[in-house]
């Protein structure tokens, strides 16, 4: 797997998991963590110069960090 590949795996990985955390812990107890998660996947798609409208996706796809 190229370096490539596996970045957008571990950015999907990232959002599955926001998701099942908001799933089983409810949005008031993941809150924490989904800002953590959300840190991370910036981190990675800045460092890698991925389009940065991937965090927007993120942010939209979790729907409830604001």
């Amino acid at each position: 797997m190229g370096t490539e590949n596996l970045i957008q795996e571990t950015l999907k990985g990232l959002l599955a998991t926001a998701i099942e955390k908001v799933c089983v812990l409810g949005e008031e107890d993941a809150h924490e963590d989904l800002k953590r998660l959300r840190e991370v996947y910036e981190d990675l798609v800045l460092f890698w110069g991925l389009d940065e409208d991937l965090i927007d996706e993120f942010d939209e796809k979790v729907g409830i960090l604001k």
